[in-house]
């Protein structure tokens, strides 16, 4: 229980947190002679810790150390106002220089302080594929999954993909064409969602600024996992699945034709969509800014539009709910 209370100590002065009668503790624990045997047994675990994961320190990191240790001292004396904490012989102080490096060494591997000691890992650096506003791209996997980018959308793809694992990010929409390996499980990560699948295709949609996470499964089974709502849900063929990010809602229905990948050859695709979410749907397709003003803005909006101009499927807009459109400079005003 005492090396538990001094280990306990330790770790707040490490952090800069003892009190005043903590520092006394601590410093009146050092200086009797049991103490070494009771440190060297209470950080056996560290030392254990270190000869596993740390490599040997640089001869320039011993000097740093040193200068470390020779700062610690200072500061245990200087905090300590008793004249009687002074080292009284060399040979306690080189018992006090011996026992603050080994406290330098442990908790460094506790709390993360000596970075240079770690053995060399190798950088995750990302490549990021982007699809700009009113541009559609195709890309290839190393692992020969496709995936089709919808308009603004961008992937971030790690080095490492495929070696030990095969995680990507997401943020926009994509149709995904993943090649089966059962050892090792595709995952997609986008914000708070994840999509984890072994091989299959399916459609994913999740911007940023929407409302909805959307996914559409053609062939195979997924998984989706959204940690802020401690939602967990499979997806099957033909199963078409919406996520309302703000209240939590979750809508999952069985659809004959998949009209959610229309957008792959250049049609849109609404079915009751709230109209906040379609104009922004047509913002990324078109590459051209509409604007709401209307007071009462609470439709939804049906209909495909197939490869029509942003004038006609405007207009369609209109006539579907009786708003009407103008033009300011480029941009196009709803009211």
């Amino acid at each position: 229980m005492r090396d538990t209370i001094i280990i306990s100590l330790l770790q707040k002065y490490i952090k800069d947190q003892c009190s005043e009668q903590e520092l006394r503790t601590l410093l009146q624990w050092l200086k009797s002679p049991d103490s070494h045997a009771g440190l060297d047994s209470a950080i056996q675990p560290f030392w254990d810790a270190i000869d596993r994961d740390m490599a040997q320190p640089t001869s320039e990191r011993e000097t740093e150390l040193r200068k470390e240790v020779s700062s610690l001292l200072s500061k245990i004396e200087h905090k300590n106002k008793s004249a009687n904490t002074r080292v009284r012989n060399k040979n306690r102080l080189n018992g006090f220089y011996r026992i603050a490096a080994i406290l330098i060494l442990a908790f460094s591997v506790t709390f993360g302080l000596l970075k240079i000691y770690d053995r060399p890992q190798r950088m995750i650096t990302y490549t990021e594929k982007i699809s700009a506003k009113g541009e559609k791209k195709s890309i290839q996997l190393a692992d020969g999954t496709k995936i089709i980018l919808n308009s603004d959308t961008k992937v971030r793809i790690p080095n490492n993909f495929n070696k030990e694992e095969r995680t990507i990010e997401i943020e926009g929409e994509g149709f995904f064409d993943v090649t089966p390996d059962p050892d090792k499980p595709f995952v997609i990560k986008s914000g708070e969602a994840q999509v984890k699948v072994l091989g299959t295709s399916f459609d994913f949609k999740s911007y940023k600024e929407d409302e909805f996470i959307k996914l559409t499964v053609s062939t195979g089974k997924v998984r989706v996992n959204v940690a802020d709502q401690d939602l967990q849900l499979a997806v099957s063929p033909n199963e078409h699945l919406s996520i309302n990010k703000i209240d939590g809602n979750v809508r999952k229905e069985t659809i004959e034709e998949n009209n959610y990948i229309k957008w792959i050859h250049g049609s849109l695709y609404f079915n009751k969509e709230p109209i906040r979410e379609v104009i922004k749907t047509i913002n990324r397709t078109y590459n051209r800014k509409v604007i709401l003003q209307c007071k009462d803005c609470d439709y939804r909006i049906t209909g495909t539009h197939d490869n029509k101009s942003i004038e006609a499927v405007i207009e369609a807009i209109c006539f579907t709910t009786g708003l009407r459109s103008r033009l300011e400079g480029d941009n196009i005003i709803l009211i």
